[in-house]
């Protein structure tokens, strides 16, 4: 192995460091080695007897983001995929979501908080399957994954009213844009109450990612969660709800009108109204 001392590169390419997994470190490290931390996505050295980051991509397990719009802040070239989350105030672990760059807002990105079709527990505050809202999931129907309450409460900054949720529903499909107009936590009982305890002006867009047109808009209304209630669709694909319904085999979930039955959605017996599968997204 040759020693330089002393050396210049005068080129306008790179140097290629050594990488490898937290494991594969040097069994006898000395002061001054550099190198590739495949493990925590992050340049580290071995200074002073140990091994610091030096530069560490945010969105990583080792250095979760706190919101999809810090990824963007610190590379603005960041692409759609998946990165891990620990929102400022959230005391669980991190979680890896998959983040929509590409039809978000310019310096921000959709996360995903929820996805599937039918469950007996949809509602579920404390959260389930959180392993499960990555890409390699999106169009997976059951079971569902939700991320808890208190992670989608500190991702929205503890305000619903500061709350911009969008939900794709990939069987129609369509998109619903929800956004808060009640000062509270968030919590994802809110959806399963008929009208329910907090405001929100919802949008209907006829493609997904509020492409398409738009269908209609209710302004700071509690019978968002089911808008045929609100007087915006009427009982087709136009509608949604998502609070438990008595007569349908106990299941839960985003449906359509009793008219409303896309390819790929589910009904169980005596059912009449499709659960749709939705990727869930909050814009942050």
């Amino acid at each position: 192995m040759a020693t330089l001392k002393n050396t210049t590169i005068n080129d306008t390419g790179y140097i290629q460091l050594p990488s490898g997994t937290t494991a594969q470190r040097p069994v006898s490290p000395a002061n001054g080695m550099i190198r590739v931390n495949t493990t925590t996505s992050s340049l580290e050295a071995y200074v002073g007897g140990a091994w610091l980051n030096i530069i560490t991509a945010v969105g990583t397990q080792g250095n979760p983001a706190v919101s999809a719009s810090q990824i963007k802040t610190v590379n603005p070239s960041a692409t759609d995929g998946d990165y891990w989350y620990k929102p400022s105030g959230y005391t669980g672990s991190a979680i890896q979501c998959y983040t929509n760059f590409t039809n978000a807002p310019s310096g921000k990105g959709y996360v995903q908080v929820a996805r599937g079709r039918e469950s007996t527990d949809w509602w579920n505050t404390a959260g389930q399957n959180t392993s499960a809202l990555t890409l390699a999931s999106l169009d997976i129907n059951t079971p569902i994954a939700v991320a808890p309450d208190s992670f989608v409460n500190y991702l929205i900054g503890t305000n619903w009213n500061a709350m911009k949720m969008l939900t794709n529903r990939m069987n129609i499909p369509d998109s619903l844009y929800i956004q808060g107009t009640s000062s509270s936590s968030f919590s994802w009982s809110y959806f399963n109450q008929q009208p329910s305890a907090l405001a929100a002006t919802i949008s209907r867009y006829t493609s997904t990612w509020k492409g398409g047109s738009l269908s209609y808009t209710g302004t700071n209304i509690t019978n968002w969660t089911d808008t045929l209630s609100a007087g915006l669709a009427s009982n087709d694909c136009t509608r949604t709800f998502t609070w438990t319904w008595s007569g349908h085999a106990g299941y839960q979930g985003w449906s359509g009108g009793s008219s409303c039955t896309p390819a790929g959605s589910f009904q169980a017996a005596g059912e009449g109204h499709a659960i749709e599968l939705v990727n869930v997204y909050i814009e942050c």
